[in-house]
């Protein structure tokens, strides 16, 4: 009896830890598989507390702000909360361009574009701003910001490395309470830079006074920080880490740096769990073929196809789940994710991860030497996959691979079974598989390569199921 009161108290000991998990992180996706996918991940703290909203790539060629806010987003939050956007210019960030339909942040007035293709984008950020308590939109920028003229990279005119605000003062409605925006903005710099060892890499703080009539930045009052701060009386922040910085890695650890010190002085409470933006790496690209077909591929890989044959990229099996786009060169859209393409011309797409390219893959005419089928037995009943396709089985299964178009000049090798003399028509169970030569090692995807004498001109997946 003890025994199984104890086991209750776990399960329901995990169904509250989930339900609570659910509760607090929320991601959503907008205009998914379009130029103008927006995701908006929540992070909601424990204890109540204010609300800060990041943006993170409104200008598609400033990787620093971009990267930060998708490790920004695996952080774990205590008091306050966070609603962080890591790709507002998604278009933009995949062709490593700072704007495609027009600087986004000039947009935010109260006058309304509806022809402009950012414009449904442009509605759900304004409507994010309403509900932030503070607002950091993220950047990066040529030199380094200083108050007096050192260099050409070193000077008043540098954006790199400044933390920039409209405004010196204001009350907050929000929070309930006057902040001195100038004293903050300094407090947190000195904080930021007290944790910077080399002192050309310190950051300035810049108070633009953008909300002036007779301001020399003008053209910022059609910025996010200045809707946010005019609208709704928030304090808002530029931040601008270096271009010129030596790596990508320490423009990420400045940007995390600048917003952690940033939600300190706010009272926010959180764990960030990791200042590394890791390498992205592509697995395999996942493609329906005529309807039906599973066909999965690495990158650099020839997908065969007859004309009018239609192929959709399903799924890009990654080390990320978002930022992924698949782009056929000279077709539709920057992102043909899930849209059927009709092979009539052979063509290239790429594959990213933002603006990272990851992979490729191209679209050809069948050859008179390329495989069509692969004949394959399972259970004893003979079933047939294309190349670069996927043999789904289950853990109690007996499989035999036969042959490719009924032609036995093929040589089959199974990644995991050891036989050297070639693994067709061998009844093999997934019992015999070794589990350390399978994907990850989880027991369940398993790769077969298929040479004619010496050249690799196919292959497949075994899938396991446990069901």
């Amino acid at each position: 009896m003890i025994i199984i009161m104890k086991q209750f108290k776990i399960i329901v000991f995990i169904i509250l830890s989930l339900f609570f998990f659910n509760k607090i992180i929320k991601a959503e996706i907008h205009f998914k598989n379009t130029d103008f996918e927006l995701e908006i991940i929540r992070i909601n703290g424990k204890e109540k507390g204010p609300t800060l909203l990041v943006f993170g790539g409104i200008h598609g060629d400033e990787e620093g702000g971009y990267s930060s806010a998708e490790v920004l987003a695996k952080t774990i939050m205590y008091k306050g909360n966070l609603i962080i956007v890591p790709r507002v210019n998604y278009a933009g960030i995949m062709h490593y361009r700072r704007e495609i339909y027009g600087d986004m942040n000039r947009k935010f007035t109260d006058k309304e574009y509806p022809n402009d293709p950012d414009h449904k984008v442009m509605v759900m950020l304004k409507e994010l701003i309403s509900e932030a308590d503070i607002f950091i939109n993220q950047h990066d920028a040529f030199g380094f910001h200083r108050k007096k003229y050192i260099s050409k990279s070193y000077n008043p005119f540098r954006y790199g490395q400044s933390l920039i605000v409209d405004t010196g003062k204001i009350f907050s409605k929000k929070l309930n309470k006057e902040l001195n925006i100038d004293s903050i903005g300094n407090r947190i710099i000195n904080n930021v830079n007290a944790e910077i060892k080399n002192s050309k890499h310190h950051f300035c703080f810049w108070n633009q006074n953008s909300i002036s009539t007779n301001t020399k930045f003008k053209d910022m009052q059609k910025s996010a920080t200045y809707y946010a701060v005019t609208r709704y009386s928030i304090p808002a922040f530029g931040l601008e880490t270096s271009k010129n910085l030596p790596s990508s890695k320490l423009k990420i650890k400045y940007q995390l740096l600048v917003i952690k010190k940033i939600m300190e002085e706010f009272g926010l409470e959180y764990k960030l769990k990791t200042d590394r933006f890791d390498k992205p790496s592509l697995y395999w690209i996942e493609f329906i073929k005529n309807s039906k077909d599973i066909i999965r591929v690495n990158s650099n890989t020839n997908i065969r196809l007859n004309i009018n044959d239609t192929i959709k990229a399903n799924k890009i099996h990654s080390n990320y789940g978002m930022g992924l786009s698949f782009d056929i060169l000279n077709w539709k859209n920057s992102n043909d994710f899930n849209n059927e393409y009709s092979f009539t011309q052979e063509r290239t797409a790429f594959i990213r991860k933002n603006h990272i390219f990851i992979g490729k893959v191209r679209f050809k005419k069948f050859k008179k030497d390329s495989i069509r089928k692969i004949f394959i037995e399972v259970n004893n009943k003979t079933t047939s996959i294309p190349n670069w396709g996927v043999l789904k089985i289950k853990s109690n299964d007996i499989f035999k691979i036969l042959n490719c178009d009924n032609k036995t000049k093929y040589y089959f090798d199974i990644r995991g079974y050891n036989n050297r003399k070639g693994d067709s028509k061998i009844a093999i169970s997934s019992k015999d598989l070794l589990k350390k030569y399978s994907f990850k090692r989880e027991g369940n995807i398993y790769f077969v390569k298929i040479y004619n004498k010496s050249i690799l001109i196919g292959g497949f997946q075994i899938e396991i199921s446990s069901k």
